[in-house]
C-alpha cells in the first residue's frame, strides 16, 4: 500500500508536471497569436478593399495603360500626360471626366469633345476682341488681285498653289490689315517695272509662310561650317536656281559667331554655315533695276506698312530690282522672321534688299527682329539702305551681303545716308564691300586714302550711328572699315556712340581700320557702363600702304579743306595682346595724331607686340616720318629702336614745337602703368605712378604693370581691345586724328622728385641690402608715426611703394612722382626693422618728416586736346628731424635739378646710424648624483664626476659626511656653458640656435683602504647634457642619465634615460657581519618545535575524525 501510495504521489507530480508544461505552453502560444495576428488581419481586410476598388476605375473605362480615351475636361490628352504629370499636379477627377455620369459612353464623350465647328471653319480672335473667319484661299492671280484689293479691316488669306501675275496689287484702305499666308506656294511676279504690291495710306500687308521651318539658331552646334578652306570673314551668301524656272531654290548663308573666353578679356571666332530651302516666296522673275517689288509710300499724310513674318522675297537668277522692298514718306518695313535674299541692284542702285527713305516726305522706318537678309547686291548698302531714315537691328541677321566689285561705294551690309542706325542685338556678319583699285579712270588715288568701304556697316553724311549690342563680326572690306566705317570724309555722323556688343574678325584689306574706321570729322565715344562688357576683338588690317589700325583707326583732318581731325573719346578700356608688324601693338599716332592719355575712367595699355619696325607705312600723302633717319623724312633712330614702343608709339617731325601727346603714369584701376621708353629722343625715360610726360614729336613706350595692378585693370575695364593686328603700326588703335582716353578735362603732373639718404653701420662692415627704409604718407589724423618695442608704428601712415635698401656703400634713394597738390602731403622717412631685425643690430629709430614745396611750372603747362595739363616744380623741402629721445630740429634743403628730377639730400651726416652688438649667450648646470648606506653608518664615501669613461679627466668630486643621514644626495659644481662652446648653425653665423651634447661619466671612489664590513657599489653612470641657443641670448639644458656598470661591475646595456628632474644616478653601499653558532643552534631547536607542535595538531585530527564516524547516521 505504502508502495502503491508512493507511485500515487509520484503519478500525481508527473501529472501537475505535465499539466503545469501544458499551462505554460497555452500562455506562451497565445503571447505569439496576440502580435501575429492583427496585420494579418489588417492585410486580409486591405485585400478584400483592394479588388472593388479596382474594379470599380476599370468599370469607369480607363487603366493606366489606355489611351484611346481623353478623360480630362478640355479633351486634350498630351496636356494631361504631359503639363499635369510632369507638372506634378493631380486631376481632381480621379481621370473621370467632370460632370459627365459614371454610365456614358466613352464615345459620346469624344464626339461632344470633338463638336467644335463646321465644315473646317475656324474662329479666331483678332485684335480688339474681334473675330476673323479662316483664312480665304487664293487659287488665281484673279483671286490675289480682287480679293486682297477689296478686302478692308482684318483679312486673312491663303495661297492654294503657285500664282502666276503681272500686275500691281494696290492696298491703300487705311487701318486695313492684309495678312497673306503662301503656303508653301510661290508668287512669280513678270512685270519688269511695276510692283507687285504698292501699299500706302495706313494700310498694312502681313506676309508669311505656315510652311516654312523656323530660321535657324545662327551659333547652333549643328551649324558649325567644318570646310576649312573658309575664312572666319568675307564669306558671301548665295542662292541656287531651279535649273527650269530660275527660281531660287536653296539659299546659304554664314554666321560668324564670338564666344568670350574664360579669361574674359578676349574672344574666340567660329564660322557657322546654314542652308535654307526657299519653299513659300515671292519672286521678282523679269525684272529690271527699277522694280521695287514691295512698294511702301504716303498718301494723305500716311505711308504703308509691310511685315514680313516668314516666307521669302527673292528674284530670278539673271534679274535685277530697285529693291526688293521699298520704303518712303513714313513708311514702316517690320522683319520678324522669313529671308529678304539673292537679289541686286544695276550699277546706280541702292539697297537691293530692303531701302527705308525719307523721299517725298517724312522718314521712313525698318525694325529688324528676326529673320535672314543675306547675298544681295548693291553698289551702296547691298543688304539694306537707309536715306535720311531710321533703321533698328534687333535680332536679325544680315549676312553675306556684297558690294559690287566693278565699282567704289559703301557699306555692304548696311549703308545709312543722313539716317539713324540703332545696333542692339542679332548679327551684321560676313558682309564683303568688295571694290579696291589705286587709282580711277580720273586718277583719283585710293591708295592712302582709305575713302570707301564699310564691309558691315557704313553710315555718314549727318544721322547717328549707335552700337549697344549684337555681332559685328566676320565683314570684309577690300578698302577701309571692315566691320564699321563711321563717317566719311566732310561727311560726319552727328553721332557715334559704341556701348555694347562685340565687334570681332572683321577685316581691312588694303586700308586702315579693320574692326571701325572713325572718319574726319566725325566724333566716336566708346563707353560702356559699368557692369558691362564689351569687346573689340581679332580684327585686322592687311594694309601694306597705310599706317595701319587693327582694332580702330581714326582719321586726321585737313586745315587747308577746313577739316577738323576725327575724335575717338574712349573710357574705361583695356588695350591689350594686340600686334602691329610696325610699332605699337597698342596704341600708336601718325605725324597728325593728337593723343592725350589720363588715369581716370581712361584706359590701360600693356602687354601688346610689335616687330620692331619689320613693317612701315608707303609714305603716301607726305608721311614717311615712320622710316629711319637715313631716310629724308625719317625720324626713327636706333635709340628709339633699342627702347620700349610695343604698347604706344607716336612720331611727328621732331621740328614740331607744340606738345601733341600727354602720357600719366597712372592707369584704369589706379595702378601703375610702369612706362619705360623714350620721349622725344631721350631715352631711358621711365614715367611712374603719378608721374606724367608730354611729347612734342616723339612717344615709344613699354609698360610693365605688376600682376595686381593689371587684375585691377581688368577688373575695371568695360571695354576691351585685344587680339586684333595690323600689318603696319597701332594693332589696337591706330589714330592720325584725336585720342583721349578718360574723363580728366584737367591734370595735374607732379615732377619726379629723387630722396638720397645714407646708411651707417657700426661695428663690422655694412652689407648690400640689408636694411629697409620706408616713406611714408601723412595720415588725415596728421599724427607722426612712431616707434614702440623697437616696432614701427605707422599710426595712420600710409606706406608710399614697398621700400627700398642700402647698397654696399650705405646709400639709398627714393625715386619719387607723387600727387603734391596743394603742398598739402607729407611725408616721413624711417628705417623699418620689420618682423625680423637683422640680427645683433640696434636700428635707429630717427624719424624724418619731409614737406616738399611746390610751385606751377608755367613754362610747361599747355593744353593737349582741351585738357589742361598743370606742371609743377618743387622749390624747396622742409625737413624735421625727430630722434628716438623727442627732440626735434628743422632745416631747409634746396633741390639740386637733375634734368626733369628735383634731387633732394635728406641730411649733409649720415641719415641713420645703427650699431652691432655680437650676439651671446650662456647657461649652465649643476649635476648631482645619490649616496645611499645599508645595514650600516654612513662614511665618508667619494663621488666622481668624469669626461671620460676611464675617469682620467676628472671634472670634480664631492664626498659624504660621515655619521649623517644613510641617504645624501650630492650637488657637483656648477657647470657652465657658453656660445662659444656649441655648434653654430649655417644659416645663422651669430650662433642663434647654437647647439651641442655634452656627455659625464659618474661612480663612487673605491678607497686604497676600504672600510671594513662595507660591500661598494661599482655602478657607472652615463650622463648626456643637451646645451641649446633660445636665441634670447640663454642657453637651454637638458640631461638624461643611464645606467651601463651594475654594483657588481658588470656591464649594463638596457637600461632607459631617466631625467634629472624625477630622479639621480644612485649609488648604495651595505655593511654586513659573520653569525655566531650559539645563534644558529637556537634558530635549529626553533624549527624543531614547530615541527613537533604541527605533527601533534596532525593526530589530533584524525582521532577526532574517527570518533565522529562511529557515533551514529551520516548528515547530509
Amino acid at each position: 500500500m505504502k508502495a502503491n501510495s508512493e507511485k500515487t504521489k509520484q503519478s500525481k507530480k508527473a501529472t501537475r508536471r505535465v499539466l503545469a508544461g501544458v499551462l505554460c505552453g497555452a500562455s506562451v502560444l497565445s503571447l505569439v497569436l496576440s502580435l501575429v495576428m492583427p496585420p494579418i488581419s489588417q492585410a486580409i481586410a486591405n485585400d478584400a478593399q483592394t479588388v472593388p476598388a479596382e474594379e470599380t476605375v476599370m468599370g469607369g473605362g480607363s487603366s493606366s495603360e489606355s489611351t484611346g480615351v481623353d478623360n480630362t475636361t478640355n479633351g486634350d490628352t498630351e496636356n494631361q500626360n504631359s503639363d499635369e504629370v510632369d507638372g506634378g499636379e493631380a486631376d481632381s477627377s480621379n481621370g473621370v471626366e467632370q460632370g459627365q455620369s459614371e454610365d456614358q459612353p466613352e464615345g459620346e464623350l469624344q464626339v461632344e469633345d470633338g463638336e467644335s465647328s463646321d465644315d473646317g471653319a475656324v474662329m479666331a480672335a483678332a485684335e480688339g476682341g474681334q473675330t476673323e473667319a479662316a483664312p480665304v484661299e487664293i487659287n488665281s492671280a484673279d483671286d490675289l488681285k480682287n480679293k486682297l484689293e477689296n478686302a478692308s479691316g482684318v483679312a486673312s488669306f491663303k495661297l492654294m498653289n503657285d500664282v502666276d501675275t503681272g500686275g500691281t496689287i494696290q492696298l491703300g484702305k487705311d487701318g486695313s490689315k492684309i495678312t497673306l499666308d503662301l503656303n508653301g506656294h510661290k508668287i512669280k511676279h513678270e512685270s519688269s517695272s511695276q510692283p507687285l504690291f504698292n501699299i500706302t495710306g495706313g494700310a498694312t500687308l502681313t506676309v508669311m509662310d505656315s510652311q516654312q521651318a523656323e530660321v535657324d539658331d545662327p551659333t547652333g552646334d549643328k551649324y558649325v561650317c567644318s570646310d576649312n578652306t573658309f575664312s572666319k570673314n568675307g564669306n558671301l551668301a548665295s542662292v541656287a536656281p531651279d535649273e527650269t524656272s530660275n527660281i531660287p531654290t536653296n539659299l546659304t548663308y554664314y554666321v560668324t559667331g564670338s564666344s568670350v573666353n574664360p579669361d574674359g578679356i578676349s574672344t574666340t571666332e567660329a564660322l557657322y554655315k546654314h542652308e535654307a530651302t526657299i519653299g513659300g516666296a515671292i519672286v521678282a522673275c523679269n525684272s529690271n533695276d527699277k522694280l521695287k517689288l514691295i512698294n511702301l509710300y504716303g498718301t494723305n499724310g500716311k505711308g504703308g506698312t509691310f511685315n514680313l513674318e516668314s516666307g521669302v522675297l527673292t528674284q530670278g537668277q539673271g534679274c535685277k530690282v530697285a529693291n526688293l522692298v521699298y520704303a518712303e514718306n513714313g513708311s514702316t518695313v517690320n522683319m520678324s522672321g522669313g529671308y529678304v535674299c539673292g537679289a541686286s541692284t544695276g550699277t546706280s542702285g541702292t539697297g537691293a534688299g530692303i531701302m527705308v527713305s525719307n523721299e517725298k516726305g517724312a522718314a521712313s522706318t525698318l525694325n529688324l527682329t528676326g529673320g535672314v537678309i543675306a547675298g544681295n547686291y548693291a553698289p551702296n548698302g547691298g543688304g539694306v539702305y537707309a536715306k535720311g531714315s531710321m533703321v533698328n537691328v534687333d535680332g536679325s541677321i544680315i549676312s553675306g551681303n556684297g558690294t559690287f566689285g566693278s565699282q567704289s561705294g559703301y557699306g555692304a551690309g548696311i549703308c545709312a545716308f543722313e539716317s539713324t542706325v540703332n545696333v542692339t542685338s542679332g548679327y551684321i556678319t560676313n558682309n564683303k564691300y568688295q571694290f579696291y583699285q589705286d587709282t580711277d579712270s580720273t586718277n583719283w588715288v585710293h591708295k592712302g586714302g582709305g575713302c570707301h568701304g564699310g564691309g558691315g556697316i557704313a553710315a555718314f553724311n549727318g544721322g547717328s550711328l549707335k552700337i549697344n549690342g549684337g555681332y559685328i563680326t566676320g565683314n570684309y572690306s577690300a578698302e577701309a572699315g571692315g566691320g564699321i566705317y563711321a563717317g566719311a570724309w566732310k561727311q560726319a555722323l552727328s553721332t557715334f556712340t559704341f556701348s555694347g556688343g562685340t565687334i570681332a574678325s572683321n577685316v581691312a584689306q588694303n586700308s586702315e581700320g579693320g574692326g571701325i574706321r572713325i572718319a574726319a570729322p566725325t566724333v566716336g565715344v566708346f563707353e560702356v557702363a559699368n557692369g558691362s562688357h564689351a569687346y573689340i576683338t581679332n580684327n585686322t588690317t592687311n594694309t601694306t600702304n597705310d599706317w595701319g589700325g587693327g582694332g580702330v583707326f581714326v582719321q586726321g583732318g585737313n586745315s587747308d579743306e577746313n577739316v577738323n581731325s576725327a575724335t575717338l573719346k574712349i573710357y574705361n578700356a583695356l588695350i591689350t595682346n594686340n600686334s602691329a608688324e610696325g610699332y605699337g601693338g597698342g596704341f600708336a599716332a601718325c605725324p597728325t595724331g593728337k593723343t592725350a592719355i589720363t588715369d581716370t575712367n581712361g584706359i590701360a595699355i600693356f602687354g601688346n607686340r610689335d616687330e620692331n619696325g619689320a613693317h612701315l607705312s608707303g609714305g603716301t600723302n607726305g608721311k614717311n616720318e615712320d622710316q629711319p633717319t637715313t631716310v629724308k623724312g625719317g625720324e626713327i633712330t636706333d635709340t628709339f629702336k633699342q627702347n620700349g614702343h610695343k604698347d604706344l608709339f607716336l612720331i611727328r617731325k621732331s621740328d614740331n614745337s607744340d606738345y601733341i601727346a600727354a602720357v600719366t603714369g597712372q592707369m584704369l584701376g589706379g595702378g601703375a602703368a610702369n612706362w619705360r621708353g623714350t620721349i622725344d629722343g631721350q631715352p631711358p625715360t621711365t614715367i611712374g605712378k603719378y608721374e606724367g610726360a608730354q611729347a612734342k614729336y616723339m612717344i615709344g613706350l613699354d609698360a610693365d604693370p605688376s600682376d595686381g595692378d593689371q587684375g585691377l585693370a581688368r577688373d575695371n575695364a568695360t571695354l576691351f581691345i585685344t587680339g586684333n593686328k595690323s600689318n603696319i603700326h597701332g594693332g589696337g588703335i591706330m589714330t592720325n586724328g584725336d585720342v583721349v582716353a578718360g574723363s580728366t578735362m584737367q591734370v595735374s603732373v607732379y615732377p619726379k622728385m629723387k630722396l638720397n639718404g645714407t646708411k651707417a653701420l657700426m661695428g663690422r662692415a655694412l652689407k648690400d641690402g640689408e636694411f629697409k627704409f620706408q616713406l611714408l604718407k601723412q595720415g588725415t589724423n596728421k599724427q607722426d608715426p612712431s616707434f614702440a618695442d623697437h616696432k614701427l608704428r605707422l599710426n595712420g601712415c600710409t606706406k608710399v611703394g614697398n621700400g627700398v635698401t642700402n647698397d654696399g656703400g650705405g646709400n639709398f634713394a627714393f625715386n619719387l612722382g607723387e600727387v603734391y597738390s596743394d603742398d598739402s602731403i607729407v611725408y616721413y622717412l624711417v628705417e623699418d626693422p620689420g618682423d625680423n631685425p637683422v640680427s645683433g643690430v640696434t636700428c635707429d629709430e630717427t624719424i624724418y618728416k619731409i614737406d616738399p614745396k611746390v610751385v606751377k611750372d608755367e613754362k610747361k603747362s599747355h593744353k593737349v586736346l582741351d585738357i589742361e595739363y598743370t606742371y609743377y616744380t618743387v622749390s624747396s623741402v622742409a625737413i624735421t628731424t625727430i630722434a628716438a629721445n623727442g627732440t626735434t630740429s628743422v632745416a631747409t634743403v634746396y633741390p639740386i635739378p637733375e634734368g626733369d628730377v628735383a634731387n633732394v639730400a635728406l641730411t649733409s651726416s649720415k641719415t641713420f646710424t645703427n650699431t652691432y652688438t655680437p650676439y651671446d649667450s650662456k647657461g649652465s648646470w649643476t649635476p648631482a648624483a645619490t649616496k645611499v648606506v645599508k645595514g650600516g653608518e654612513m662614511k665618508k664615501f667619494t663621488l666622481q664626476l668624469a669626461t671620460d669613461k676611464e675617469f682620467t679627466s676628472i671634472v670634480n668630486d664631492k664626498s659624504t659626511k660621515a655619521d649623517g643621514s644613510k641617504s645624501q644626495t650630492l650637488d657637483f659644481d656648477e657647470i657652465e656653458y657658453k656660445l662659444n662652446q656649441l655648434e653654430k648653425l649655417e644659416s645663422d653665423p651669430t650662433g642663434r640656435g647654437a647647439s651641442k651634447t655634452f656627455t659625464y661619466y659618474v661612480r663612487e671612489q673605491r678607497p686604497t683602504t676600504p672600510f671594513t664590513n662595507y660591500e661598494y657599489d661599482q655602478s657607472v653612470y652615463q650622463i648626456t647634457v643637451k646645451a641649446a641657443d633660445n636665441s634670447k641670448g640663454k642657453i637651454d639644458i637638458s640631461a638624461t642619465y643611464k645606467q651601463i656598470q651594475d654594483r657588481n661591475g658588470n656591464l649594463v646595456t638596457d637600461d632607459t634615460e631617466h631625467t634629472f628632474t624625477d630622479s639621480t644616478p644612485t649609488f648604495t653601499n651595505t655593511y654586513s657581519t659573520t653569525l655566531p653558532l650559539s645563534g644558529m643552534s637556537g634558530v635549529t631547536l626553533t624549527y624543531l618545535a614547530g615541527a613537533a607542535v604541527l605533527c601533534a595538531a596532525a593526530a589530533w585530527m584524525h582521532v577526532r575524525r574517527k570518533a565522529n564516524a562511529k557515533g551514529g547516521e551520516r548528515r547530509e
